[in-house]
């Protein structure tokens, strides 16, 4: 009898497994062999590396932008209901969780369920106190969770439909673990117990314990015909791969292609990388180049585009997950946004289509697999005919792609380098100030990384270092001059430091006028106008003698006045490319240079002065957009040379920069009278 059982037995589990047993599974590294992605094959990982370089600056960019992130309910919830010890005891046990328990909720309807806990505990990881809006961040949860997994097998692969939860809770935990491992307060002993639990569980191919059998390749329309379901990797590795099955196919393998698989390849290529495991690494780039072969040479995402009504709420999650990827390789000194796919195209091309979804129209180019209507739900893709407005909302917003705001700050590294158009219009500043926070997304049900944060907390700590270092050379490159040329350089430097000051003093002080018998004179000095084109002759207004828009530059002493005080350099280059309206003025017995100080760059600095000044003293043949220095006039004529007086009392009162401005321009009052007379 018993060997009756027995055999009953085997028989059954024979045809209950046969009843979904595959045809043997081409290997996905036997797909993908036929081409070649220079730039992401044969990597040799780094002994150590990090997603985010520098935990201090982490927390300083979400101190800096974040301060008013709100939070759902589901968190809210939790945080008020001690939901650190709620979702820790009741996620101890969760191999034997059904997905999405409703036998416990909090007043409000929030379920103690796994997606509620993980939310919470990402949350409570990124930002802290989501109540009181305060980041404190918190990562208790999350270290509790990874020692308990880690030590005690109780993460299991369920029954049912929960390979999903499994699969992409086992992603989520291990992108937390990326931004944190080094700050959780890990012993050695423990770090090495969560990295050998990751690997375990990382190096598993997608599974469904239902099926008793791993998910299956995916086998995708290449076109809407029903008569002919081709394996579209296998078409877009080899150019010209013939059909495997002819008719009509039952699809499955949606895993292998879909949500779940990028949210696998991330966690192996991110657990390869911290554990510094090369064979899970290059597992990881072969799902990687698997996956790329399912962009159409238009740039469609065909697994997330074929889900009927649900195409582009799906297609958005390609920008999530290929950004991350993105990322990584970014850490790698690698641009995975200009590799080029199997289908043609660059992964920067793919994104740019995918920037369209959120068009009021949905792409043609997406429609044609949205009416495959595979895996829709009920969600119908005649849905995604009608315009952005018109589409069913169902409470979900299935048919509609989400925020744009949340997905640019997803895919920042892309938006920044190729997208300037909307960088302009969501960068963060703008996004701040006129947008408001929709970051409560970014936290969704198969994501964990806000790489806005990851991405401006490295470049925090890139120009951070980069300034040490710059400093660093310059202290060893002085102290290198000083040691070979101590003695020599000090007393070169000295004399020419006196010389410049000189000079410098020299040029800056303004003239004082001397008598030549009845008159007032401005008198010659070092300064020469040097032209660089022919001015140009303008006609001539009251008082004017000559009027002309000059080019060229000021020098002194046969100098380029820059170089004289690399202190007031920024003041000074401005006399290397003049480019000035201006005019010798004549009344009687007195002349004048007119300078038009309206025009940039002098009227951001003068301008307003000279407006003030114009109002105290008074103005001399021009209007106070015009800046005159007397040259020449009557002893006798005391009201031009009061107001000259005044004019220098009051402009040797304002800022240095100003001081200087005007002391020069006043000088090379004689030199461009000179240039304007004999040209």
């Amino acid at each position: 009898m018993k060997y009756i059982i027995i055999f009953i037995f085997f028989i059954f589990n024979i045809s209950s497994y046969s009843a979904f047993s595959y045809e043997k599974l081409i290997d996905k590294k036997e797909l993908v062999k036929h081409f070649t992605i220079k730039e992401i094959e044969n990597i040799q990982i780094p002994e150590e590396w990090s997603l985010v370089k520098d935990i201090k600056h982490y927390n300083e960019v979400i101190q800096d932008h974040y301060k008013d992130l709100g939070s759902p309910k589901i968190v809210r919830e939790f945080q008020a209901n001690n939901g650190d010890q709620l979702c820790f005891d009741h996620l101890k046990k969760f191999d034997s969780i059904i997905y999405k328990t409703g036998d416990s909720f909090f007043k409000t309807g929030t379920s103690l369920d796994w997606d509620s806990c993980i939310m919470y505990a990402k949350f409570r990881q990124f930002f802290g106190n989501t109540l009181k809006k305060i980041p404190d961040r918190n990562t208790d949860l999350l270290k509790n969770y990874l020692l308990y997994y880690s030590s005690t097998d109780s993460f299991n692969l369920q029954q049912g439909d929960n390979h999903y939860s499994y699969w992409k809770t086992l992603s989520m935990l291990a992108q937390m673990y990326a931004v944190e491992k080094n700050h959780l307060g890990l012993s050695n002993k423990e770090i090495k117990m969560i990295n050998e639990w990751f690997v375990s569980r990382a190096t598993v191919d997608l599974m469904d314990i239902k099926l008793q059998a791993k998910r299956g390749r995916c086998k995708i329309p290449n076109e809407y015909d029903e008569e002919d379901v081709l394996r579209t990797a296998k078409i877009y590795a080899s150019g010209n791969a013939e059909p495997i099955f002819k008719g009509k196919t039952k699809y499955r393998g949606a895993d292998d292609c879909g949500t779940i698989s990028n949210a696998h390849t991330v966690t192996r290529l991110l657990i390869g990388l911290i554990t510094n495991n090369q064979e899970l690494f290059d597992t990881g780039i072969v799902d990687l180049k698997y996956l790329m072969t399912f962009i159409d040479k238009n740039g469609v995402y065909i697994p997330y585009a074929y889900r009927g009504g649900l195409a582009i709420a799906y297609s958005k999650e390609f920008l999530f997950y290929f950004s991350v990827f993105a990322e990584i390789f970014h850490t790698l000194d690698i641009n995975f946004y200009e590799i080029t796919v199997p289908s043609g195209i660059k992964i920067k091309d793919a994104f740019d289509f995918h920037y369209t979804i959120w068009d009021d129209v949905v792409p043609e180019a997406i429609i044609k697999y949205a009416k495959l209507n595979i895996g829709n739900k009920t969600h119908d893709w005649t849905e995604l005919l009608k315009p952005k407005k018109e589409r069913k909302t169902d409470g979900l917003g299935v048919y509609l792609p989400g925020w744009k705001e949340t997905m640019i700050r997803q895919s920042m590294r892309y938006v920044q380098t190729y997208r300037n158009d909307l960088f302009e219009k969501f960068g963060d500043e703008v996004y701040r100030k006129s947008l408001g926070y929709r970051e409560q997304n970014l936290f969704g049900a198969n994501r964990a990384l806000n790489l806005h944060a990851v991405i401006r907390a490295n470049e925090r700590y890139e120009e951070y270092n980069k300034k040490i270092e710059e400093e660093k050379q310059l202290v060893a490159l002085n102290q290198k001059r000083l040691k070979d040329n101590a003695q020599k350089l000090k007393l070169k430097k000295q004399k020419e430091l006196e010389e410049q000051i000189k000079q410098f003093n020299e040029l800056i002080l303004l003239s004082k006028y001397k008598k030549e018998d009845a008159f007032l004179v401005l008198p010659d000095n070092e300064l020469d106008f040097i032209a660089s084109q022919s001015p140009l002759i303008k006609e001539n207004w009251e008082f004017e003698l000559k009027s002309a828009r000059i080019r060229g530059e000021l020098q002194y002493a046969n100098q380029n006045l820059k170089n004289m005080n690399t202190d007031k350099a920024n003041i000074l280059y401005h006399f290397d490319n003049l480019d000035l309206w201006t005019a010798v003025l004549k009344d009687g017995e007195t002349e004048a240079v007119g300078f038009f100080i309206a025009d940039p760059p002098f009227d951001q600095y003068l301008l307003e002065t000279n407006k003030a000044i114009v109002k105290k003293c008074g103005r001399l043949f021009k209007p106070e957009k015009w800046l005159v220095i007397l040259t020449k006039t009557n002893r006798d004529n005391k009201q031009v040379i009061n107001q000259q007086k005044c004019t220098r009392k009051f402009y040797l009162e304002e800022d240095e920069e100003i001081q200087i401005l005007f002391s020069i321009i006043a000088k090379s009052a004689k030199p461009i009278q000179y240039y304007l007379e004999n040209n």
